[in-house]
C-alpha cells in the first residue's frame, strides 16, 4: 500500500514537472513582458471579479506595466495590448487570426458554431460562404427596413418628449434587434409569435450574458463545474429555447427556396437564404445554420444599439457638437419628420461621420478582441509570442492611448477625425470593427444602419442630460456595458 501511494505521488510530481516544462516558453516570456501574475491557479481572475469587471482596473495595469503586459486568467497566460504597433502585428499576422480557444468554446457552448467561433480553415471557408450576404447591393436592399424601423423608433421616442431624463438603451437595443432579425432571418420574422411577444430578444440577451460569463470564467466551460454552479442548467435551457425559436424560421425558409427568376436578386444572398442553401446542399448542419443566424443577429443588434446610444449620449453631453450635426442634417433634409434616408444622402453627412467615429473611439461597442497564436509570432519589437498564447487586443484602451491620440485622448472631440488630423494617427490606433482579414464582416452594414437612425433622431429631436464624462463606468462584456447608464431627455425639433 505504501509503495502504491509513493508511486502515485511520484507520478503526480512527474506530471506536474511535465506540465510546467511544456509551458516553459510562457514563463520565459514573463521575463520580457511584465505584468501581474496574480494568485496560483487563479491568476488575476479574482481581482477581475472583485473589481466587478471594471475596465478602469485594466487601465491601472497599463499605467503600471506599460501598453503591453502579460498576465494569467486561471492557468491561461494572456498577453494584453493597447499599443498600436503591437496591435498591427497581431491583427495582420496570418498566425494570429484565430479567436482564443476559450472565447470560441464559450460562444460555441452557448450560441453554436457560427463564423464568430470558428478557427483556421473552417473559419476561412465559412467566411467565404457568408461574404456575399454583406455585399453592397445586399446592404442597399435593406434600406427600406432600416428606414421603416427608424421611423417606428421615432414614434416611440416622441412619447418620451417632456418626460424628463430616462433610460433609452433598452429601447435602442430593441430597435436594433428588430432590424438585425429582419435583415438576417427575413422580413417575415415580424409575424413570428416569439418575435412579437418578446421571447426572441429575451433569449438572445440570455445567450449573450451566458457567453460573457463563460469567457470571463473559462473554467465554467467544464460541464461538472458549470453544473455545480447551476450555470449548465441555464445554458441548456437557453439553447433549447433558441432551437425552439429558430427551427420554425429555418424550416419555413427551407420550403420557400428562391426560384430561378430570383437568382440575381440581392435577397438571394441574405444570411438566411445563404444558410438554407448550404443546409440543403449538406455543406452546413442544422446546428451550424442555427448558430450562424443566431450569432449574426446577436452580434449585430447589441453592437449597433450600443453605438447609437453612445453617440446620442455624447450629443446630449456636448450641445455645441449636437447643433453642428443638426445644421448639417437640416441642409441635407430640409423637412424634418418622416423622411427616408438614401445611401447618397449618407455620403453628404461628413460631420455626422466624424461624430460617429469619435463616439466609437471613446466607446467602442466591442472593447476587446481575443486571439490566439497558431504558430510563433515575432512582433516588430523583436519579442516572440509562443504558439498557443492567448492574446487580447484592448480596443477600448488603444482608442484612448495618449501616445497615439495625445494628452486629451479621453476627451470627446470630433475634430480628431478631420483629414489633416487623422492622417497623423497610427492606422491601428482606431479599430472599432477590428482590422485585417478577420475584420467584422458586418462593419459596413452597421455603419449604414447606425447613420440612418442617427440622422432621423438628431434631425427631429434635441437631446440633453445631466450626465458627465466623469460619471462613465465601463464594464467588460462581449459588448460594452455601462456600470452607470446615462439618462437622456428629449425635446422636439421644428420640422422646418
Amino acid at each position: 500500500m505504501m509503495f502504491s501511494s509513493q508511486l502515485w505521488i511520484a507520478v503526480g510530481i512527474l506530471a506536474w514537472i511535465y506540465f510546467l516544462w511544456s509551458r516553459r516558453r510562457f514563463y520565459l516570456l514573463m521575463l520580457r513582458v511584465k505584468g501581474p501574475a496574480g494568485f496560483p491557479l487563479l491568476g488575476i481572475s479574482i481581482n477581475y471579479l472583485w473589481n466587478k469587471r471594471n475596465m478602469a482596473s485594466r487601465g491601472k495595469i497599463f499605467e503600471k506595466y506599460g501598453p503591453t503586459f502579460l498576465t494569467w486568467l486561471g492557468t491561461v497566460p494572456v498577453l494584453t495590448t493597447c499599443e498600436p504597433n503591437v496591435v498591427q502585428d497581431i491583427l495582420l499576422s496570418p498566425h494570429c487570426m484565430d479567436k482564443s480557444q476559450a472565447a470560441c468554446n464559450a460562444v460555441t457552448k452557448t450560441a453554436g458554431a457560427g463564423n464568430l467561433a470558428l478557427r483556421g480553415s473552417q473559419w476561412v471557408e465559412r467566411r467565404k460562404q457568408m461574404n456575399p450576404s454583406f455585399r453592397h447591393n445586399v446592404l442597399i436592399s435593406f434600406l427600406p427596413i432600416f428606414n421603416e424601423e427608424a421611423k417606428i423608433l421615432l414614434s416611440l421616442l416622441d412619447t418620451f418628449v417632456g418626460q424628463g431624463e430616462r433610460e433609452m438603451l433598452p429601447d435602442l437595443l430593441n430597435w436594433s434587434f428588430r432590424v438585425a432579425s429582419q435583415t438576417t432571418l427575413g422580413s417575415n420574422v415580424k409575424e413570428n409569435p416569439n418575435f412579437i411577444n418578446g421571447a426572441l430578444i429575451k433569449n438572445f440577451n440570455t445567450v449573450l450574458e451566458l457567453t460573457t460569463l463563460s469567457v470571463v470564467l473559462p473554467w465554467i466551460q467544464n460541464r461538472t463545474i458549470a453544473t455545480l454552479l447551476g450555470i449548465e442548467k441555464k445554458i441548456t435551457k437557453a439553447k433549447f429555447l433558441m432551437d425552439e425559436l429558430m427551427r420554425p424560421i429555418i424550416e419555413e425558409k427551407m420550403k420557400n427556396t428562391p426560384n430561378e427568376s430570383q437568382e440575381s436578386l440581392p435577397s438571394r444572398n441574405t444570411v438566411i437564404n445563404r444558410v438554407v442553401e448550404f443546409l440543403k446542399s449538406g455543406e452546413l448542419s442544422y446546428d451550424d445554420a442555427k448558430g450562424e443566424c443566431g450569432i449574426i443577429v446577436a452580434a449585430g443588434f447589441e453592437t449597433t444599439g450600443i453605438t447609437v446610444f453612445s453617440t446620442l449620449t455624447f450629443m446630449a453631453m456636448f450641445p455645441e457638437y449636437q447643433e453642428a450635426v443638426f445644421e448639417e442634417l437640416k441642409d441635407v433634409f430640409p423637412n424634418g419628420g418622416d423622411f427616408d434616408v438614401s445611401y447618397e444622402d449618407l455620403q453628404k453627412l461628413v460631420y455626422l461621420d466624424r461624430v460617429l467615429k469619435e463616439s466609437m473611439r471613446l466607446i467602442p461597442a466591442v472593447p476587446l478582441v481575443p486571439r490566439e497564436t497558431s504558430h510563433d509570432v515575432r512582433l516588430s519589437n523583436g519579442i516572440v509570442l509562443p504558439k498557443g498564447l492567448a492574446v487580447s487586443v484592448d480596443i477600448f484602451h488603444t482608442h484612448r492611448n495618449k501616445d497615439a491620440w495625445g494628452p486629451e485622448a479621453d476627451k470627446f472631440n470630433p475634430d480628431n477625425f478631420l483629414p489633416e488630423n487623422i492622417s497623423k494617427i497610427h492606422q491601428y490606433a482606431f479599430i472599432p470593427f477590428s482590422k485585417g482579414k478577420r475584420i467584422c464582416i458586418g462593419w459596413k452594414y452597421a455603419e449604414i444602419n447606425t447613420k440612418i437612425a442617427l440622422s432621423k433622431i438628431l434631425r427631429n429631436f434635441k437631446l440633453s442630460t445631466t450626465f458627465r464624462a466623469e460619471d462613465f463606468v465601463f464594464i467588460d462584456n462581449v459588448g460594452m456595458e455601462f456600470g452607470k447608464k446615462p439618462l437622456l431627455s428629449l425635446q422636439r425639433r421644428s420640422p422646418q
